[in-house]
């Protein structure tokens, strides 16, 4: 198989007469799906979409999210999902950026595309499920030929500042993904995914939507509603749940009337942004089992997932690499550092790409001697498992001493009265960097106290001079924390 549209035919056939999605009362098994996709993927041909013309992708994550997908790439078209948040100007930017020419929806984002579509350039359309119903195809069709090294999804770079950063994957990249999920997580048939990390995003549509439906299993979309989501998991006995750390947090911080048996989920995997250690015990303590952190990036692919046996005493490391990948840590000066050291992440993968897209400037910086350079500190221990440590660019500098902001992070999270708290860096008219602290309280606490509280415990150059309390932390739809909106 050396493309998607081979390894749609593949796995369909294969396993046909199994469940691939499971969507409230909606069961559909590989060939009902088959039939779906090849016959949406025919209208799309017969409205003139074309090998490589990008189609955009604006669903909640839905069965319909699915055949959407499979759809544009069995036309031979390049996808484009978008985030279900996007609000105007952000549509019109992806509209013209991708210079897609179609976008496939529902009912519940029509006003909001068709408020956008004469503001753009690119000459794009509708075409809303709602009229899938009567889309039927002959027998006979089949994808037309791609090849394989040609872009087939179009994806943008999660930073919190700035334009988003166009990323091109191509079918081998993907596959190559696909197949190493496959391989470490151990995912097979009998396999039952969880759906509710957002399929618009790289953790959610590769990860969750794309590993399952390698594997052959039933996939189970759904909204992240945590009563729900308990409800599902034990009535379906699903087995794996890869999403991000938010939903875990929520998961074991609800008060249910009557604890849920999650006992048939095998794997919980966290992705996407650090899951703090104090969580997962919390997440651990109600539901017997902990959450395993993975590591990647949009860039990148898949990188490494902790699969330790020792995981209660490694629970803050994303594991080793995957096969084929290899990391290095280098300091400041672009050299390596010893084992146990931090330094920036460099990353060598196979489906990692090789530079953005009409950006060479900023290629140049993070695209080097077959390395990306991530941003992200880390260290790696004897064994060779990552430990991350931050963000390159959020290191506080105070008076020349460098400052790791999760360090400070860590401390004040084990205080009672914290249920979030992130550090930054606050620039002063001296050229450094005061620490503060945004705090979203659990109980009562004050400025002072929260400062004692770290007295002893770090380094007082690292105790925060300012707090800010808040009701919530400004995140991304997927939960990531948008550090640079915490100076406002």
């Amino acid at each position: 198989m050396r493309t998607l549209p081979e390894l749609f035919a593949h796995i369909t056939q294969t396993f046909a007469s199994h469940n691939a999605l499971v969507y409230g009362e909606q069961r559909l098994t590989f060939d009902a799906l088959r039939t779906r996709v090849y016959a949406l993927a025919a209208e799309l041909q017969k409205r003139g979409i074309r090998v490589n013309d990008r189609v955009g992708l604006l669903l909640r994550n839905s069965s319909e999210f699915v055949i959407a997908y499979w759809a544009i790439l069995n036309a031979g078209a390049i996808a484009v999902p978008l985030n279900d948040h996007y609000q105007q100007n952000e549509i019109l930017y992806f509209i013209d950026a991708c210079e897609l020419k179609l976008i496939l929806t529902d009912e519940t984002f029509r006003a909001l595309c068709e408020s956008v579509l004469p503001r753009a350039q690119a000459q794009c359309e509708l075409l809303r499920c709602e009229e899938w119903d009567r889309f039927t195809f002959d027998a006979s069709w089949q994808p037309p030929r791609v090849d394989p090294n040609a872009p087939v999804m179009f994806q943008f770079s999660s930073g919190t500042t700035g334009k988003p950063k166009r990323i091109s994957r191509n079918h081998t990249q993907i596959l190559w993904e696909l197949d190493a999920l496959k391989n470490t997580l151990a995912l097979n048939a009998s396999d039952r995914f969880l759906g509710v990390a957002p399929f618009s995003h790289v953790n959610g549509l590769m990860r969750t939507m794309l590993a399952s439906f390698r594997a052959g299993a039933t996939l189970y979309p759904a909204p992240f509603e945590r009563h729900r989501v308990a409800e599902l998991t034990e009535r379906e006995r699903l087995t794996v749940f890869i999403a991000v750390p938010f939903m875990f947090i929520t998961l074991a911080q609800t008060r249910f009337e009557r604890a849920p048996n999650f006992s048939s989920l095998r794997l919980c995997i966290s992705a996407s942004a650090p899951f703090p250690t104090k969580y997962n015990r919390e997440f651990h303590s109600k539901f017997g089992m902990y959450v395993r952190q993975l590591y990647g990036s949009t860039e990148t692919g898949t990188l490494s997932v902790n699969l330790s046996a020792d995981i209660e005493n490694t629970l803050d490391s994303v594991g080793a690499p995957l096969d084929g990948i290899a990391f290095a840590i280098v300091d400041e000066e672009n050299k390596r550092v010893e084992t146990g050291n931090v330094g920036e992440v460099l990353v060598s993968s196979p489906c990692a790409i090789r530079g953005y897209d009409d950006l060479p400037e900023l290629d140049a910086q993070v695209f080097r001697d077959g390395f990306f350079y991530t941003g992200d500190l880390g260290r790696l221990d004897a064994r060779g498992h990552l430990y991350l440590q931050g963000r390159l660019k959020f290191l506080i500098n105070k008076g020349g001493f460098k400052i790791d902001p999760r360090e400070v992070e860590e401390v004040l999270e084990t205080h009672p009265g914290i249920a979030e708290v992130a550090v930054i860096g606050v620039p002063t008219v001296y050229g450094d960097d005061q620490v503060k602290a945004v705090v979203v309280r659990r109980l009562a606490c004050t400025e002072v106290e929260l400062a004692e509280f770290c007295r002893g415990k770090i380094a007082d150059f690292k105790i925060p001079s300012i707090f800010e309390f808040r009701e919530e932390m400004p995140k991304s739809p997927t939960g990531k924390l948008r550090r640079g909106m915490l100076t406002n």
